[in-house]
């Protein structure tokens, strides 16, 4: 990180990713209030008002100074962020819902397909094999508005499940062959917090679930979800 860089949007008291409309607004407002013919104000600090603004005032510094902006603030020096699924739960419960369309969502590795084409994933499907040098399980691209107010990923994931058959309870049932347990695929509904960041990795503990009552375990023990603005990627 440069420890020289400087928040013109701060500065401006405004919000990162406002129009250059609104940055002339904020300036003529800040100018109003802290010229030094108006206010006694030290000379240095209206100065870097000026800065700000010609920097964020002109189409092509903004640009640059934009993607400065986004590695020095909006990427997080821990990359990764856990996310504690169950009050992410609660906490979506208070607010309008918005569902992430699943042509945004970024499979590295089909976990679905793995487990309809016969795999034992209680025994031989082994994360770290397939999922491990990828970094993340997959990648999200979030709108602008998904962003700002958070949002719910709906997937599908590979678990064990009691067997509908014999519900677990016979020992010679041709269906799970007497372990109780069959290879499901079970559908998890993910809350995405508001304003997490571009580039960010959140990291689902799948161990801590609530899960149906005939579930007795993701196959994945953590879930690795990679975040990216859609508005950043276009």
């Amino acid at each position: 990180m440069n420890n020289g860089f400087i928040d013109y949007y701060k500065v401006l008291e405004i919000e990162f990713g406002s129009t250059i409309d609104d940055v002339k607004k904020a300036f003529r407002k800040l100018a109003k209030k802290y010229h030094p013919d108006v206010n006694n104000t030290n000379e240095k600090d209206f100065k870097l008002i000026i800065e700000a603004y010609k920097v964020l005032s002109d189409p092509i510094q903004k640009e640059e100074y934009d993607k400065v902006y986004i590695q020095e603030k909006l990427t997080p020096q821990n990359q990764e962020t856990k996310l504690n699924l169950d009050e992410s739960i609660k906490i979506s419960k208070h607010r309008k819902i918005n569902i992430i369309d699943h042509s945004r969502v970024e499979y590295k590795i089909s976990l679905v397909n793995i487990s309809r084409a016969g795999f034992d994933l209680s025994k031989g499907f082994k994360r770290k094999d397939f999922l491990e040098e990828l970094g993340e399980d997959l990648v999200v691209y979030l709108t602008d508005k998904e962003v700002k107010e958070g949002a719910i990923l709906s997937i599908k994931l590979p678990a064990r499940s009691v067997c509908d058959v014999c519900l677990g309870q016979n020992r010679n049932c041709y269906r799970c062959d007497g372990s109780g347990y069959v290879n499901t695929i079970e559908e998890l509904n993910i809350p995405i917090p508001p304003n997490t960041k571009h580039s960010q990795t959140i990291i689902v503990d799948l161990r801590n679930v609530k899960k149906h009552r005939s579930i007795k375990q993701f196959v994945l023990k953590e879930l690795k979800i990679k975040i990216k603005w859609l508005s950043l990627e276009s």
